[in-house]
């Protein structure tokens, strides 16, 4: 029976070539480290080399910036605008936050709950406000977010609620009755800004 050894042997490629002698291989030898050492080497020749290094830190440059894009909560759907809303109170009390309103000298005073926040909209929209020039957002809860604002704001009557955009009171109604899905933020917006902060409202975590 033939021996695995044996069969190996007869499909070897390189079974009928001469072996290099010793004094062959020493040749060989002092030829590549002479070549390695000379220091006037023609630039073309290692540019093959230095256009294979440069690829490889191009490659891991794009894995390292695709790698630090990437939400570390596994979520691709990030707002880029925080949204909230908190109570507020017009007069100071132990634990309630100092917070001014948009660009108006008016002071208010936040309670530490957050109503609501981006993941309760459902959906939101640029719509003409009290000027020509002025737009406002329109902003649509979901069943689950409406539920909170009208539990919240219930007991709240004759009290501000503070629309906070990106930690920043951008406008504080006082409550005349109780809100449920549909909240306004006003303020002196373009319609670029104001449809920047529409757009930038959905997908957001708390």
């Amino acid at each position: 029976m033939t021996q695995i050894k044996d069969a190996l042997a007869a499909v070897d490629p390189v079974r009928h070539e001469r072996r290099p002698t010793e004094a062959e291989r020493d040749r060989l030898r002092q030829t590549v480290v002479a070549a390695g050492s000379r220091g006037d080497a023609h630039p073309q020749a290692r540019r093959p080399v230095l256009l294979s290094v440069l690829a490889t830190l191009a490659v891991i440059g794009m894995i390292v910036a695709t790698s630090s894009m990437w939400p570390r909560d596994g979520s691709l759907a990030q707002a880029a605008v925080r949204f909230e809303v908190r109570l507020a109170e017009d007069q100071p009390a132990p634990g309630l936050r100092t917070a001014a309103v948009g660009n108006s000298n008016r002071t208010i005073y936040l309670h530490p709950e957050i109503v609501v926040t981006n993941n309760d909209i459902e959906r939101s929209r640029v719509i003409a406000g009290d000027a020509p020039a002025r737009f406002w957002i329109d902003v649509r809860l979901n069943a689950a977010g409406a539920a909170k604002m009208r539990q919240a704001t219930a007991n709240h009557l004759g009290k501000p609620v503070a629309i906070l955009i990106n930690g920043d009171v951008v406008t504080a109604p006082t409550l005349k009755s109780p809100i449920g899905a549909a909240a306004v933020i006003s303020g002196d917006y373009t319609q670029a800004d104001a449809q920047r902060i529409a757009d930038g409202m959905i997908g957001a975590p708390q």
